[in-house]
This record gives structure tokens, C-alpha cells and sequence, in this order.
């Protein structure tokens, strides 16, 4: 099977990691599918580290009826994930990417128990009637070509323990009908939320007459059980507009998913909403993200014993999605306290103040908790190493202070993605985290940090196996050694530590940097000449595959090494013939050395400047007008270096050595003419010294023009999301 390109920063997985930067490698790795073809499935599966299972499933169709594929993972030890695409012809599109997190149509949650439900309803059931003859002509003989089909896989992103689970895969025909109290409850909703011309469009469009359509059991996105009750209710850019009245919510007694996302004109307050949801005694997952009217405070005056979504959450709400709203007030501390039941938790860009609170239990099931772009204050949870089974975490942009706990990353075999940035956090960047090798991503940028793990300037054992992709240090106060020991990171692909205190000599270890696309070091403290082994760094490399950020779009190549007190020359590596067209490079702000006049270096940004770093001028020296014009002429100028003078014996002998000065110039027939040109040397002398003086200050200010260009045209901002 051929592995197409994987969303590096999202992705669980070690191994699919190294299906993209390895392809040969990871054709040994990949595991073979396994068929389900049209027959229930149970099995108990066993998962190692870092590992999946490719499963191609293909339900049957029988005389035009399509079937709902329900996938269930009941997990015993670890966790898993299930992840599914859809293909056609009864068979898996090979051109198709793994599924995978992030990057499938149906995905669960990493939690204890899962369910996954790929409704025949589903426009993206891809039925035989919407394949063309074009798709249908490129099917091998054995494929039926009206058979739909999914490519999914079983993941086990840990790097230090086996996933054990069973995985139940059952088919039932598409011939539900929604139960008459349900339907009810459908009608309310219609008629109080579809009321203006603009909303409610797909169900208009399925309404019949002034009734509205009911039978949700046979509408897109939506699930139900064998008895006609909606067990996943799904009404995402519905364009609701109405003052939303949840009691009609309370017939759903089957209810596992209510999705209300992206409805702007639904107004409530989230505690008169909860109040009725929490009884919903088998609620697993609640979206209302970007539904920007439901306002209010997050939780009661006393969160942690009375509100709907205290209760909700102990009743075994697993998966919560409240981002983008306009929520207020503090964190209850049941949503992070309660054992065994939430994993995924996103409450970010809100208005939420307050602590985080530490409440964290040993036994937390928190897979993911995202809470950036609110106001919370304080220092983070102490208990925060003990979500043992975290693996995305994303506080950025907040005013949490203080330093990380020294534990955090200890026992977190799942860790994927840290985003800490854009706080006032202080203190080191602690050791476990910095080892880790399940992570992926680590983003610490924008505080006041001080110092990095050892490890990362000494080496650590386990470098080899790091799953680092992303580094971002930048905007911190860091006084170190250049972290040379990640410069052997096999699969860093970015590594950014500008604007901190880094000293010393950049590393110079045999294949350095080699994956590393974009390396930003400018304004630190950095010292020495560029190292012939900076040769092997990814950016500069034009064999090495570029990744993709979108089917289209590769990532953008950086060497930025601006602002330190680098010396010497720029080496032949970096001639513009040698480095790939697409590069992105600043050298200014240093004391290194280049041909500014020749093709091959007259691209850099350090030449730009007339006399920046240059021993080649890039223009004649600036003279005074009234020196003679024989004096002007375009002539090598040489750097005369100072003798250090014997002081006179005494004041006599000073006088008769400006006496034998006086007398060898008469005896060599020099007059008064000569003189003054001495004078005039002088007093060109002078003017050189002016001119250099004038010369460095414009090389300050041009410098600070160069940072604002590049700042204000984005060439060396972080990338945030690939």
C-alpha cells in the first residue's frame, strides 16, 4: 500500500511518522489488512508500542439497501484509536493517506469505550450511483464496482505500553424508522428554529408541505438504534435561530452524541442548557462549538457539587467541545477531578478566568485538553503528570506563570503535542519532557524561561528514537549553550530558538540537522565561524523531499542566523547555485566575511548593505571633495594594522628625530607642497574614520529596516499549523 503525505503535528503515531520521511522503511512496517467483508466481527486485538492495524471494511448491499457500519473498541489495557476513510469498488483506495487522527471522515476518542458510526446516510458513504464511468474504468477486473468500502486503522500511539482491546464490527440495514415521541421533539425544534428563510436549509430541502421532515433515522449524520431511537443526533451549520429550548432535547433516552456546532443565531445560557442535558443518562459526546449565543458563566455559583455539567461529566461524558463561544467564569475542577471518565476536553478561545485547577486524579483518562486563548491565571496543576494518558495539550496564549513542574512528562508514554506559549512561565524547560520520544510537537515560545534540559546540550540515550518534529524556544530569556545534542534529532523538522541568550559555537556533528527544514538561531549570542558540517542541514539540501503543508502548498525552507557575532567566511555551500531556489537565509547582523560583488553570495541579505560584513567593498569609500583627485582613484584599500611605537628616551632625542625628519626632507628635495599633501592625508585619514563611523551606524538602522521587512512580510514567523 502506498502512504501518502501525514499531518505531522497531529499525528499519534511514531510509525507513520516514518512512513513519510521513510518510505522504504515504512513499507516493511506497514501490517497487512485485514478484510471484514459484509459480516459481523469480533476480535480481541493486541497492539505493541507505537504500532497499528489496517482494516478495509466493505458492508454489503443487498437489493439497494445500504448498511450502517457500527465499529466498537472495548479496551482492557492501554488506549486505541479507530480511524476510518471511505473508498469505493469494494476494495481501499490506495492513493488515499492512512487514516489517522485528524486526518480521517469518522474518528473516535481515544477513550475506554468506543463507538464509531458510519451512517449509509452519510453523503460520504460514497453509494455506486455517484461514481462516474471515469472512476469506475480505472477499477481492476476483481472490484465491484458498486460496492462501497472504508479504509480504516486501529492505532496504538504509545511509546511505552501495549493496547489491548476487542473490536466488534456489526452491519445493520438502513431501514429505521425514528420513534413517534422523538419525532415530537424534532417538530419542536422546527418549528421554534427553522422559522426564518435562511435556516435549516437541508431539512427544508427533505421537508414535505408544511410538516416537517422527521424521520432523522434516514437523514444525513444522524444514527439510530434498532427501536427507532437517535443515539446520534447531528444538526452542525443547521442555521438554527432561535432561543433554543433544550427541554425538547430531554425525549433523546438513547442520546450518545448531540452535535449543535456552528449555529451563530442559537441563543441560551450554557447552565439552562446543561440543566437538562445532564439527563441524558447516556450522553458520551457534546459539541457546541462556535455557536457563539450561548453565553454565560461555564458552570453554577458552586460548580463543583450542583451544575448540569458536573453532573453530566460524572454520569460519563466523555468527549466535550465548548471552543469558540463567549463562556465566562472559572474551570469547575469536576471536569479535570472526575476518574475514568472525560479524555478529550476543548475550551479554548473563550473568556474564562481563574486557575486551572489541581485536581488532576492518578486514574485520568484525559486524552486531550485544549484551553488556549482564555485569561486563566496562576501556575499549572502539580497533578498535571498525572493524566498519564495525555497526549495533546494546548495552554497557549493565557497568563499562567510560574514554572513547569519539574515531573511533567514522567510516565506520559502518549504525549504528542505541547503547546505552552505565549504565557509568563520561568524557570528550566524540565528534563522529561525535553526526552521524551513519544512527543511530536513542543511549543514554549513567548515566556520567560531561563534554561533547557541538560540533556539537550550533553546528549541523552534515547535521541536516536525521539519523535520531535517541532521545537519553537523562541521570544524566551534562555542563557545556554547552543542545545547541540538536538542537532541529531533523526526527524526534527523545525527548530526555532530566536530571540533568547544561546552563546558559544554553533555544532559542527557529522550530519547534522539533516531532516531540518526551517532552523531559526537570530539574536542570541551565538559566536565563531558557520561550520562545514551546517552543510547537511535539511533546508540547504536539494534532494531532500520538501514537505507538504497542503496538497499544494510545500513547507517554507528557512537558515536564519541573523544577529549574533558569527566571524569568518560565508562558506561555498550557501553560493546561490548550491542552495535550493526556495530558501529563505539572513545572515545579517554579524561579523562574517562574502564577495558581496559576486552572483554567488550578492543574494544574501547580509549584502544588501554597503560595507556590512564585506572585505570585498560593495562601493568605493566616501572622501572628502577637496582631496586631490589622484588621491580618489579606484585602488585596493588596504587595512593598515597600527605598530606599536618605542616612547623616546627623552625630550632631546624627540627633537632630533624630527630634526633628521626635517633634513632627510630637504635633502629628498620635498617642499612645502609635499607637505601639505601629508597634511591632506591626514586628513583623509580623518574622513575614512568619519565614513566608517557613518557607515556603521547606517548598517544599525538598515538592519533594523531588514528585521521589520521581515517581520512584516512573515518569512520567518512560526508556522502554526501543518
Amino acid at each position: 500500500m502506498m502512504v501518502g503525505n501525514i499531518n505531522f503535528a497531529r499525528v499519534a503515531a511514531y510509525l507513520l511518522v516514518v512512513s513519510c520521511l521513510h518510505p522504504a522503511r515504512a513499507a516493511t512496517l506497514l501490517p497487512t489488512p485485514i478484510n471484514i467483508n459484509g459480516t459481523s466481527y469480533s476480535e480481541q486485538v493486541t497492539l505493541s508500542e507505537v504500532t497499528l492495524q489496517i482494516y478495509n471494511i466493505i458492508p454489503p448491499v443487498l437489493l439497494g439497501v445500504y448498511y450502517n457500519v457500527r465499529i466498537q473498541l472495548e479496551s482492557t489495557q492501554g488506549l486505541a484509536g479507530f480511524y476510518c476513510n471511505p473508498s469505493w469498488g469494494g476494495q481501499p483506495d490506495e492513493t488515499n493517506t492512512i487514516a489517522q487522527p485528524k486526518n480521517a471522515v469518522w474518528e473516535t476518542d481515544n477513550s475506554q469505550s468506543n463507538n464509531l458510526t458510519i451512517s449509509a446516510n452519510d453523503p460520504l458513504y460514497l453509494q455506486p450511483n455517484t461514481a462516474t464511468s471515469a472512476i469506475l474504468s480505472g477499477l481492476p477486473s476483481s472490484a465491484n464496482a458498486y460496492q462501497p468500502a472504508f479504509n480504516c486503522s486501529a492505532i496504538n500511539p504509545s511509546t511505552a505500553g501495549t493496547a489491548v482491546f476487542t473490536l466488534t464490527v456489526t452491519f445493520d440495514a438502513n431501514n429505521r424508522t425514528l420513534s413517534a415521541v422523538e419525532g415530537e421533539s424534532l417538530t419542536s425544534i422546527y418549528t421554534s428554529c427553522c422559522t426564518d428563510i435562511s435556516s435549516c436549509t437541508s431539512w427544508r430541502n427533505r421537508t414535505q408541505g408544511v410538516a416537517p421532515y422527521r424521520n432523522f433515522c434516514q437523514f444525513a449524520g444522524q444514527y439510530c438504534t434498532p427501536t427507532g431511537r437517535l443515539q446520534k443526533l447531528d444538526l452542525t451549520s443547521f442555521g438554527l435561530k432561535c432561543s433554543f429550548a433544550p427541554a425538547s432535547l430531554a425525549t433523546f433516552s438513547s442520546l450518545e452524541t448531540l452535535i449543535l456546532s456552528e449555529n451563530p443565531g442559537l441563543t441560551t445560557s450554557l447552565a439552562t442548557m446543561m440543566s437538562q442535558l445532564a439527563n441524558l443518562p447516556t450522553l458520551r459526546r457534546l459539541e457546541l462549538k462556535h455557536s457563539s449565543a450561548i453565553s454565560g458563566p461555564l458552570a453554577d455559583a458552586d460548580p463543583d457539587t450542583s451544575s448540569g455539567l458536573c453532573t453530566a461529566v460524572q454520569n460519563g461524558l466523555q468527549y466535550l467541545d465548548f471552543g469558540n463561544m463567549q463562556l465566562t467564569g472559572s474551570l469547575p475542577s469536576c471536569l479535570l477531578a472526575a476518574p475514568g471518565t472525560l479524555s478529550q476536553l476543548d475550551l479554548s478561545n473563550n473568556n474564562l478566568t481563574g486557575s486551572i485547577p489541581d485536581t488532576i486524579p492518578a486514574n485520568s483518562s484525559l486524552f486531550g485538553m485544549a484551553l488556549a486563548s482564555n485569561s486563566l491565571t496562576g501556575t499549572l496543576p502539580k497533578t498535571l503528570s498525572s493524566a498519564s494518558m495525555l497526549s495533546n495539550l494546548d495552554l497557549d496564549n493565557n497568563q499562567l506563570e510560574g514554572s513547569i513542574p519539574a515531573d511533567f512528562g514522567t510516565g506520559m508514554s502518549l504525549l504528542s503535542t505541547v503547546d505552552l506559549s505565549k504565557n509568563a512561565l520561568t524557570g528550566a524547560l524540565p528534563s522529561p519532557v525535553g526526552t521524551s520520544t513519544s512527543l511530536t510537537s513542543l511549543d514554549v515560545s513567548s515566556n520567560q524561561l531561563t534554561a533547557l534540559p541538560i540533556e539537550w546540550s550533553e546528549g541523552f540515550a534515547n535521541a536516536s528514537q525521539s519523535s520531535l518534529l517541532r521545537i519553537f524556544l523562541q521570544q524566551n530569556q534562555i542563557q545556554s549553550r547552543f542545545p547541540a545534542a538536538l542537532a541529531g534529532l533523526p526527524q526534527l523538522l523545525m527548530f526555532n530558538a530566536s530571540d533568547n541568550r544561546l552563546s558559544g559555537a554553533l555544532p559542527s556533528v557529522s550530519g547534522m540537522f539533516s531532516q531540518t527544514q526551517a532552523l531559526e538561531v537570530s539574536s542570541n549570542l551565538l559566536i565563531g565561524p558557520i561550520p562545514p558540517e551546517f552543510s547537511s542541514v535539511g533546508a540547504l539540501n536539494k534532494s531532500l523531499a520538501d514537505v507538504l503543508v497542503t496538497p499544494n502548498t510545500p513547507l517554507q525552507r528557512v537558515l536564519d542566523l541573523a544577529n549574533n557575532n558569527l566571524t569568518g567566511g560565508v562558506p561555498v555551500f550557501l553560493e546561490k547555485s548550491a542552495v535550493p531556489a526556495m530558501l529563505k537565509i539572513s545572515l545579517v547582523g554579524n561579523r562574517l566575511i562574502a564577495d558581496c560583488g559576486s552572483t554567488s553570495f550578492s543574494y544574501l541579505d547580509m549584502c544588501d548593505q554597503v560595507l556590512n560584513s564585506s572585505n570585498i567593498a560593495a562601493a568605493p569609500l566616501p572622501v572628502p571633495s577637496s582631496v586631490p583627485a589622484e588621491l580618489t582613484a579606484a585602488t585596493p584599500v588596504a587595512v593598515v594594522q597600527p605598530v606599536a611605537a618605542t616612547p623616546p628616551a627623552n625630550a632631546s632625542q624627540v627633537a632630533s628625530q624630527s630634526g633628521g625628519v626635517a633634513a632627510a626632507s630637504t635633502k629628498s628635495g620635498i617642499g612645502s607642497g609635499a607637505i601639505a599633501g601629508i597634511v591632506v592625508g591626514a586628513l583623509v585619514a580623518v574622513a575614512v574614520a568619519a565614513a566608517a563611523t557613518v557607515m556603521y551606524l547606517k548598517r544599525q538602522r538598515s538592519h533594523k529596516r531588514s528585521l521589520l521587512r521581515m517581520q512584516s512580510s512573515g518569512a520567518f514567523s512560526r508556522f502554526e499549523d501543518f
